[in-house]
């Protein structure tokens, strides 16, 4: 008899807890893109990444020109000068190479340093939303989490505390 209205008891605890629970949800991703200060991390990461292809342009171009004359008098030069441009030419791919890795590393560093507080920034205001507002969750629509059927959009609580 004990088991059962211990039973009972935790049934009504449950029913109890899920009717008192508040479902929200938000396009995060949607909300991130649309931040008024995500056009200048943008821009910057555009400009940067702008300044490594021109680089890479011009160190393609010193490849090219260097391989070019090569082909073109490798059969007429002395051993050691086609020795030496092969090697110049080896070094040269191989810094592009290298140069392209560190590019790649560069602009992901930027893209998240300037990325990272506006994340923090969103998360917090979805957090500060849920507390004000009881909320016991909030989903995230945009990672495709599967949403509670009737839960609120809470995207406009969240852009007036972003000040959007």
């Amino acid at each position: 008899m004990k088991q059962f209205l211990l039973l009972c008891g935790l049934i009504g605890f449950m029913s109890f807890g899920a009717s008192a629970q508040k479902f929200g949800h938000i396009d995060a991703q949607n909300l991130l893109l649309n931040l008024p200060e995500r056009a200048e991390a943008q821009a910057s990461i555009e400009s940067t990444a702008k300044e490594f292809e021109q680089e890479m342009m011009r160190m393609q171009e010193e490849l090219q020109t260097k391989y070019a004359e090569y082909q073109a008098k490798a059969d007429t030069w002395p051993t050691a000068i086609r020795e030496s441009k092969e090697r110049e030419i080896q070094a040269l791919d191989q810094g592009l190479q290298e140069f392209g890795t560190t590019v790649q590393g560069e602009l992901a560093g930027l893209e998240e340093a300037l990325l990272s507080p506006m994340i923090a920034r969103v998360k917090n205001a979805i957090e500060a939303v849920g507390s004000e507002h009881g909320f016991t969750y909030i989903f995230d629509s945009s990672m495709g989490a599967t949403l509670y059927n009737g839960g609120e959009d809470v995207t406009d609580l969240v852009r007036t505390k972003l000040g959007m």
